[in-house]
């Protein structure tokens, strides 16, 4: 040895359990905040997709727009694409009533109008049709139907094109007609659009002010595709940056039980080698030198750690990733199962090297106050307390439980780290699910009585009509039919031979409304959400059960020479077993009231804030509460095997 600084090396290698127990705290502390940050830069791609899909892509659009506004913006240097689009009102095609419109074929991919046969329409006399109307009435590419106008001239249009089906006017049974641009050019429109794409890097809201300014565009002409320009932090919406801002404290939250992870096992860890730092000190090393002694093995446990810790957050994000994308295809088969957060590895690896350090520092600077005589003798480590006891524990418990709790309230350091840890946790946990709201997200859901499909006729319905669909297999006719409505919902959504036997047994004067795709968007785009979220809560509690088990570990190999020396004195390994327990579970019990009261009440805050109904979570409390005991049952199984199978001369000396 050349250096007195070879000492941490040497200590680590020469305790390999209590060094695996610390290496194996930071790794899951790393783990928790790159798996979390993974997986929220996954949801955020995927997101952004579904916006793109169901919204559009674009970042501002004006209403009603003059020729000038469109001329200036599109001239415009900082503009990658833009479009107009026209509602030429209502009409009929072959006398059933649809609407009239007008897309820039530049533009028209960008709000997901896409072509699936066919042309566009070019030339006067051609329109677009959605594939649903062509299937309806089993129409083709080159048919001829007969439109009228609002204001009742009709004329032939000959059928150029196919595009994608649109849940809306799918479930309003109203299709939607695009017309040539020669045509729109000869009718009036009701309303206009024209849709702006702004370049990467371009500072948006900025722009949009400016442009607004310079062409005296008033606010109420201006509307904003309000999802996308949430997932580009630009957008003005009081609502999202709210998401925001409950998003950030409960990230926060994340990072806060990483360092409190780390520090309470690193702690535990320090505390117990007060004798080796007084032998130290015996010996001439000074205070300043046992500080870098325990900051070079802060280092050396880092090192060790944290590329693990990445590569464990790294599996996590790659395995949820992965569940998702089997589990359900059509939803999450776009997904990248490789997608890793660049900002949750530099946080990990930032708190894993920050934490260590300061959870290494201040146990040390208080072993390096201890007095050498009182470190090497140990009668620092047992302190007598002159005030009598009271004996109530005794009164209420079997001596050996009454031990228990007091070792775990007597030691208020201990007590505070691991309450903490355990409370934070669940904390996160009751915070995360406040996320998965469909009021909270302003998302409508698929509910048990949602129809898909709904029948409506102006000339009103019989009940014999209600009897015959009822009879049909696989539909089911939900509430109570009126005289002018009735709900139905099918037994398999993707089932068209039902789709159509219901067609079949409706005549001309009723109209079928098909529900399903609009139902099913609205459903994917809250699942989305509610899967990922709820992968960040099963990480979580995975990543803090493991968390407390560990602890414990540490917590019992740095105390063994104290159970060693009970058994000495006559414990008998049943009790033994009875007082670690009883301390366990006071750790878990006291982390679990602490976080559920804090937890509950984040609850209660977010929602208020929010202006959602709040009612008690109960069966979160009551399966928390069942998870923190059963957790600290299971926490002190294995320490106190292999206690038991240890000498108790052995184990005093080794120490």
């Amino acid at each position: 040895m050349k250096n007195y600084l070879d000492l941490a090396p040497k200590y680590l290698s020469g305790h390999k359990n209590k060094t695996r127990l610390t290496v194996l705290s930071v790794v899951m502390a790393v783990a928790l905040v790159v798996g979390i940050f993974s997986m929220l830069d996954a949801l955020v791609t995927f997101e952004k997709a579904q916006v793109l899909k169901s919204e559009g892509n674009y970042h501002v659009l004006i209403r009603n727009p003059t020729q000038n506004e469109i001329d200036t913006i599109a001239s415009r240097i900082d503009v990658e694409n833009s479009g107009i689009l026209k509602d030429l009102g209502g009409g009929t095609i072959n006398e059933v009533t649809c609407a009239l419109g007008y897309m820039d074929g530049a533009f028209a991919g960008n709000l997901n109008i896409v072509l699936a046969e066919g042309e566009a329409p070019k030339n006067d006399h051609e329109i677009m049709l959605e594939k649903w109307y062509l299937d309806q009435l089993a129409l083709h590419i080159g048919d001829t139907v007969n439109i009228a106008l609002s204001d009742g001239i009709a004329a032939d249009y000959v059928i150029s094109g196919v595009i994608n089906d649109w849940g809306a006017t799918k479930a309003a049974s109203i299709p939607f007609v695009f017309m040539s641009k020669e045509t729109a050019e000869g009718l009036s429109a009701v309303t206009s659009q024209y849709f702006v794409l702004f370049k990467e890097g371009v500072n948006i809201q900025h722009t949009e002010s400016v442009i607004a300014a310079g062409l005296n565009i008033t606010e109420d002409r201006v509307g904003y595709n309000e999802g996308l320009l949430a997932l580009m932090l630009q957008t003005k919406n009081n609502r999202v940056l709210t998401f925001y801002l409950i998003g950030a404290v409960l990230f926060g939250l994340v990072l806060v039980t990483g360092i409190v992870m780390i520090y309470n096992t690193f702690n535990i860890s320090v505390l117990d080698r007060v004798r080796q730092f007084g032998l130290l000190r015996c010996i001439g090393a000074s205070k300043k030198q046992i500080k870098r002694i325990v900051r070079r093995e802060s280092l050396i446990l880092s090192l060790k750690a944290i590329p693990f810790g990445v590569l464990a957050g790294m599996l996590i994000a790659f395995v949820c990733s992965g569940i998702l994308k089997i589990y359900n295809p059509h939803l999450f088969g776009d997904i990248s199962i490789f997608s890793f957060s660049a900002i949750g590895i530099g946080a990990g690896v930032l708190i894993g090297l920050l934490t260590v350090f300061i959870a290494s520092m201040l146990p040390a600077k208080k072993a390096s106050k201890v007095s050498p005589v009182n470190a090497v003798t140990g009668s620092e480590s047992v302190k007598i307390s002159g005030r009598q006891k009271q004996g109530i524990l005794t009164r209420l418990f079997s001596v050996e439980i009454a031990m228990g709790i007091n070792n775990a309230v007597s030691k208020k350091r201990t007590l505070i780290l691991m309450t903490s840890s355990i409370a934070i946790s669940i904390i996160l946990f009751l915070g995360f699910s406040v996320l998965v709201n469909p009021t909270f997200m302003g998302m409508k859901t698929d509910k048990p009585y949602t129809p898909d499909l709904t029948l409506t006729s102006d000339l009103g319905m019989t009940s014999e009509l209600s009897e015959k669909l009822s009879q049909l297999e696989g539909v089911e006719v939900l509430g109570h039919p009126t005289e002018y409505l009735i709900d139905l919902q099918l037994s398999d959504k993707n089932d068209e031979q039902t789709v159509s036997k219901v067609g079949a047994v409706i005549d001309e004067t009723i109209t079928l409304h098909d529900k399903r795709q609009m139902n099913a968007e609205a459903d994917n785009a809250f699942m989305t959400i509610a899967v990922f979220i709820y992968g960040f809560v099963a990480v979580i509690a995975l990543i803090s059960i493991l968390n407390m088990l560990n602890t414990m570990n540490t917590s019992i190999a740095a105390r063994s020479k104290y159970l060693a020396m009970l058994r000495a004195v006559g414990m008998s390994d049943k009790q033994l077993n009875k007082m670690v327990l009883a301390q366990s579970i006071t750790y878990s019990l006291t982390g679990c009231i602490l976080g559920c009261v804090l937890g509950v009440l984040l609850q209660k805050i977010l929602l208020d804030f929010l202006l959602a109904d709040w009612s008690f979570p109960l069966y979160q409390v009551v399966g928390i509460t069942v998870i923190c005991i059963m957790t600290g049952t299971l926490a002190v199984m294995r320490p106190l095997k292999k206690i038991r199978k240890t000498i108790i001369s052995e184990m005093i000396t080794s120490l």
